[in-house]
């Protein structure tokens, strides 16, 4: 049979008895309002109604929550269980209603959800704002609320206009939310368990379109004799509020059929503790035919002060695995169509999660006590979570012995089992009570408050705390030890102590009390003393008082007055004391030494003792008893003995003496003094005190103990190297001292240095005592041994140490110390040359040399030298020969070459450099040594070297050129001119010679003057930085002989280092007989016919360099010049004296002008003319290029 689209919900219970249940729905306050005024505004929410958010959530859980109606199903609006499910959204519509005439502005409405079993924990608290109603009117407002907790809950709605309200009372509606905490549709039971003929079926149903069956269908019967089981997935329900106040348990929906003796039972189980409570039994018929649709029924139970479907469950059944159970038994007789269940629903009081719950603490105020007091710390204790909360107060580090409670702001006491209730946000103030026992230290106490929630462990403050306790302050009178005296007629002082034994500073007020005093007797503060004294704890202050004692007062009286100090901080601290003093007799009296006393010897060794003697005279006419004493100022560790004997009586003028014993310390120096001994003596009867001279003669004597012990010494003695001795030089004397240290043995060629604290010392060493600290000190002792020293030589040496004073040692065995040493074989390299620069000078030859010498006493077969050098700029022209002076090969440079020395025996190690002549100047050559020979004190070879830097900075350098031959054929008797151009980069200025050969009958004139067999001198300056250039112009002229030679030419320093050499070769013509006649008168030889032919070329040179230049084909009469510079322009020979008038007759035709070379930037070069421009020019720049 299928089920029907309507179904018939059958119920179980009258009407009348949903009157329960009623209680649970909404108690509106507004059917207590009054009606609404006339005027004003008066507020209300009068409805409330639920909604799922979404259609699916709907179908799921309608059936049982309170959205009402349901289509297609006749359940009663109040028979519900649930208005939603845990974290299911929910809508929540709320009416609010205007009941006066006015409208009513902007409406706040709020909505709570309070969790029932808390206080003021609000799981919602929202608001909305509504627009103004007008007055008799309506509106509707919603929200969407998601719970998060399960449970019997409670609902607040509340409207607040911002126009005054007329009835504030019935703005407020409350009504029970009940939130399931599952939720099964019996549509899946793969979580399930199930046995037998439990299962899902869909001929009726609820939701989801089946249901929970027991059996096999309407249309067939479940089995005889079975026990089927339904069992719930576990359900973690460990978060179960205990003992709630509301009804916890299951609630279902069911129907079908059974026979008699056939039930089917539901309970819980405890899964923990295994536990079984049975909650209810079905059995009988509900609907056995589904034709007409199904007819359901669920349960009415009253419980906790309602009536509802839920059935209970106890909550000691919750636990972290719970489960419910539905077990189905049938016996063999009668079968029916079995049970069908739906909608099963779970409602249980979650407890609140610790998230909610926050607890903080600050410190307000602390009050400090005194020991035995109570004293208080001021704490504010918030709650910041979302539920109200006890907290329990508590304390750690509480010393022992205290007492300690808490305390509201109001005074009263804090229950410790119950804590102090805070509201959420609630802030109170509450008060730790302390009370320090009585033997409490002051000062401040680390203490720290805790405060922790009643609910959660985990959820708790702490505050470290300071408190104080607070120190006290007591005064105390201190009796004197002696009473005070004074003789008749007197006024003397006299001092009292006064005691803090509290543990504070603090001042005290004094106060005198004479009333018992006798007439003419007083006691009265000192002028200086204060009648307000500050006292510090254990630090007492002796109060300056005076007695006068009236002329006719007897001996021996005694009379006493009240002294009384009170605490200023606390003047219930004080303590008064009657003080005796008394009338004494006139001492006159006497101490001191006599002269026998004082005449000992007083010097006293140390941990020795002295007696000292002093004498009393008594000098008045009464007997007096004295006490005696002697005072002294401490010091160090020496020890007085204060005299022994008992008080003296003396009669008048009688005598008496007393000793006291001086001891030296253990530990006392040479010369310290003993402290000064005053003697004193005191009259028992009249209270004076008297006082002799002080005696310091008391000295300690001088001990003189020094020790000398070797602590490390060397295997073998190295020559040629400081040997290093180790020595512990101590002073057990009992003074400071001055030690000098010998070495008694040495050889006199060897010495010896010493070394304190690694500075040299040669002097006395200055040592302290034993008693002022360190006695003693390391001393470093090198002795040098020559290097010549013979190796495998035994020497004993013996140091020796004495005080530098000549005072003698009271135990000389240790002031000496011997070792028997050997001398070692050693070969020690030295390595030494110039440490100056050497200057060369290019195209020479350098030497660099060192000296190379073995220093050790043994031969030295393993040498190895090596000869380097480099030079910067490189220059590959520089040739080296490096020899070691063994042997008179060259050896090769930048390879190792062993070689051997004998002791003491040198050599020389020599690089010859043979400097090129390209060499560029300055550059630096570097030659080294190295050598690699001997065994250190670590026996690891010798490393040595020697670099010698060489210097290129000289160098001297001519060089020259001829002008370029013209290759014509000259024409006898007209001069040719060219050009002799030297340039001198010397580093130095150069004298130098010019010198022509030529054949004889030809002349040559450089610079206006013939060139003879002597030469010419020339000069340069220095010219390595800018090179130094002379043009030497000449003319060479033929007189007569060959017609054609070669003419050298040859320039050569003075010294004869540098040379230059160059030669061309010249060719002449006859000349005709019609090209010039001239009249030459002949010179008879001599030197007076070259004079006079020299005196003509001059002159004649002279002219023709001031000739004009004259146009093309003009002739002209000129007498001829020489020019001092440049090439020359003449043509022809010099000549002898001509006709009677010395005029020469010639015709010239000029030729045509030529093109001339560009001219220098700054025009013709000085001395030239343009017409030499035209012929040398192109040479001159040329020049200039080659030079640049």
């Amino acid at each position: 049979m299928n089920s029907q689209p309507a179904f018939v919900l059958v119920l179980l219970f009258l009407v009348a008895s949903l009157s329960p249940l009623a209680e649970l729905e909404s108690t509106h306050d507004s059917m207590l309002a009054p009606n609404a005024r006339a005027t004003g505004v008066d507020l209300t929410v009068n409805d409330v109604s639920f909604s799922y958010t979404s259609s699916s959530d709907e179908a799921r859980y309608r059936m049982f929550s309170s959205n009402h109606p349901i289509p297609l199903f006749n359940r009663p609006a109040e028979l519900y269980v649930v208005d939603t499910v845990v974290d299911v959204p929910i809508y929540v519509e709320l009416t609010i209603e205007n009941l006066g005439t006015n409208p009513s502005g902007t409406i706040d409405v709020q909505l709570k959800i309070l969790h029932d079993e808390y206080q003021l924990f609000e799981m919602v608290n929202v608001t909305q704002q509504m627009s103004a109603l007008n007055g008799g009117s309506s509106n509707s407002i919603g929200f969407t609320v998601t719970p998060t907790y399960a449970g019997n809950h409670s609902l607040q709605a509340i409207a607040t206009s911002t126009v005054l309200d007329d009835q504030p009372s019935n703005n407020q509606y409350n009504r029970h939310f009940t939130v399931a905490s599952h939720y099964f549709n019996c549509d899946d039971l793969s979580l399930w368990t199930t046995t037998n003929e439990w299962g899902t079926n869909s001929d009726t149903s609820l939701s989801e379109g089946s249901a929970c069956h027991v059996g096999n269908g309407e249309a067939s019967t479940y089995g005889a004799s079975t026990t089927s089981l339904l069992e719930t997935p576990t359900i973690d329900m460990s978060d179960a509020v205990n003992a709630p106040t509301k009804t916890n348990g299951v609630s279902f929906f069911y129907t079908g059929s059974s026979q008699q003796g056939d039930e089917m039972k539901f309970s819980i189980k405890n899964g923990v503790s295994g536990q079984i409570s049975e909650l209810g039994t079905l059995s009988g018929t509900i609907d056995q035919a589904f034709l007409d649709g199904a007819s359901w029924q669920t349960f009415s139970v009253a419980n906790q002060g309602a009536t509802s479907p839920l059935v209970p469950a106890s909550s000691s059944a919750f636990s972290s695995a719970t489960t419910f159970q539905f077990v189905f038994t049938s016996n063999a007789i009668d079968n029916d169509i079995g049970f069908w269940l739906d909608d099963i629903v779970i409602v249980y009081d979650q407890k609140v999660k610790p998230k909610e719950y926050a607890i903080s603490s600050t410190g307000v105020s602390t009050n400090g006590a005194l020991p035995g007091d109570w004293g208080s710390v001021g704490i504010a204790l918030t709650n910041d979570g979302n539920i109200s909360d006890y907290v329990m107060p508590s304390v750690e580090n509480l010393p022992v012995d205290w007492d300690v409670y808490f305390a509201h702001d109001s005074g009263v006491s804090i229950n410790t089992q119950t804590g102090v209730l805070l509201a959420p946000g609630e802030t109170k103030i509450i008060h730790m009570k302390l009370m320090p026992d009585e033997n409490a230290t002051t000062g401040f106490n680390q203490l720290v408050f805790t405060a922790t929630s009643s609910q959660h462990q985990s959820v708790n403050t702490s505050l470290p705390v300071q408190f104080q306790v607070l120190p006290d302050r007591e005064p105390l009178i201190i009796q004197p030890e002696e009473r005070p005296s004074c003789p008749p007629g007197y006024t003397c002082p006299f001092d009292v102590e006064i005691q803090n034994i509290g543990d504070a500073t603090d001042v005290f007020d004094l106060v005198l009390d004479q009333l018992a005093l006798p007439s003419g007797w007083g006691v009265q503060f000192s002028w200086a003393q204060s009648t307000s004294i500050l006292v510090r704890a254990d630090q007492p202050v002796l109060v300056g008082l005076s007695m006068t004692v009236p002329l006719d007062a007897t001996p021996d009286t005694v009379v006493s007055f009240s002294l009384q100090a009170t605490s200023q901080n606390n003047t219930e601290k004080y303590h008064s004391l009657n003080i005796g003093v008394a009338a004494s007799m006139i001492s006159e009296a006497y101490v001191g030494m006599t002269s026998s006393q004082a005449s000992h010897d007083w010097f006293v060794d140390a941990g020795e003792s002295k007696t000292v003697s002093f004498t009393i005279w008594n000098n008045a006419s009464r007997q007096d008893i004295f006490s005696m004493t002697v005072e002294y100022e401490p010091k160090g560790m020496w020890m007085i003995e204060q005299p022994s004997r008992p008080d003296a009586v003396i009669n008048p003028g009688g005598t008496t003496t007393f000793t006291a014993v001086v001891t030296a310390p253990d530990n006392a120096q040479a010369g310290e003094q003993a402290p000064a001994l005053t003697p004193k003596i005191t009259s028992e009867r009249s209270g004076m005190s008297i006082e002799g001279d002080a005696f310091e003669g008391i000295k300690v004597s001088t001990i003189r103990n020094l020790g000398l012990s070797l602590v490390d010494a060397p295997d073998k003695l190295r020559p040629g190297a400081s040997n290093k001795f180790v020595f512990d030089l101590v002073n057990n004397g009992n003074g400071p001292a001055s030690a000098l240290l010998a070495a008694e043995t040495l050889p006199s060629t060897w010495s010896v240095s010493y070394r304190v604290d690694g500075e040299n010392t040669t002097g006395p060493i200055a040592l302290n005592s034993h008693q002022e600290g360190t006695n003693n000190i390391t001393v470093e002792g090198y002795i040098y041994l020559p290097s010549e020293e013979s190796a495998s030589v035994i020497h004993t040496l013996t140091f020796t140490v004495s005080d530098a004073m000549g005072e003698v040692d009271i135990d000389a065995s240790d002031n000496s110390a011997s070792i028997d040493t050997i001398t070692a074989s050693v070969r020690i390299p030295s390595l030494e040359g110039s440490s100056a620069s050497t200057y060369a000078m290019v195209g020479t030859t350098v030497s660099v040399q060192a000296n190379l010498t073995n220093i050790g006493n043994a031969m030295d077969d393993g040498i190895i030298v090596k000869g380097m050098y480099s030079s910067s700029p490189p220059n590959a022209g520089i040739v080296a020969f490096f020899s070691t002076g063994i042997g008179s090969t060259s050896k090769p440079t930048n390879e190792a070459v062993e070689i051997m020395l004998a002791p003491n025996q040198y050599t020389h190690l020599t690089m010859d450099l043979i400097l090129p002549h390209d060499l560029m100047l300055n550059t630096r050559i570097v030659v080294s040594f190295e050598v690699i020979a001997g065994m250190n004190e670590e026996q690891q070879p010798y490393q040595l070297s020697y670099d010698a830097l060489i210097i290129v900075d000289q160098q001297r350098k001519l060089s020259g050129e001829l002008s370029e031959p013209s290759g014509l054929i000259h024409a006898t008797g007209v001069g040719v001119p060219l050009f002799v151009n030297l340039s001198s980069t010397s580093s130095q200025t150069e004298m130098v010679m010019l010198q022509v050969d030529a054949p004889d009958d030809w002349q040559i004139v450089c610079n206006g003057v013939l060139v003879g067999d002597e030469g010419q001198n020339l000069s340069f300056e220095a010219g390595h930085l800018t090179p130094q250039l002379t043009d030497v112009p000449c003319t060479l002229h033929r007189m007569a002989g060959p017609l054609e030679e070669k003419v050298s030419f040859s320039v050569t320093s003075i010294d004869g280092q540098i040379t230059w050499e160059d030669a061309q070769v010249f060719t002449f013509a006859e000349r005709a007989n019609d090209d010039v006649s001239m009249n030459i008168e002949v010179i008879a030889g001599g030197m007076a016919g070259v004079l006079a032919f020299t005196l003509l070329l001059t002159v004649l040179l002279r002219k023709r360099n001031a000739a004009p230049i004259f146009e093309e084909d003009e002739t002209k009469e000129f007498v001829p010049e020489i020019t001092q510079a440049g090439p020359p322009v003449s043509n022809g020979p010099p000549v002898s004296q001509g006709t009677e008038d010395n005029v020469i007759e010639t015709t010239t035709t000029m030729p045509t002008e030529v093109p001339h070379p560009p001219l220098p930037d700054g025009g013709l070069p000085a001395g030239w003319t343009m017409e030499q421009w035209k012929h040398y020019g192109d040479q001159y720049l040329n020049r200039l290029e080659g030079q640049a």
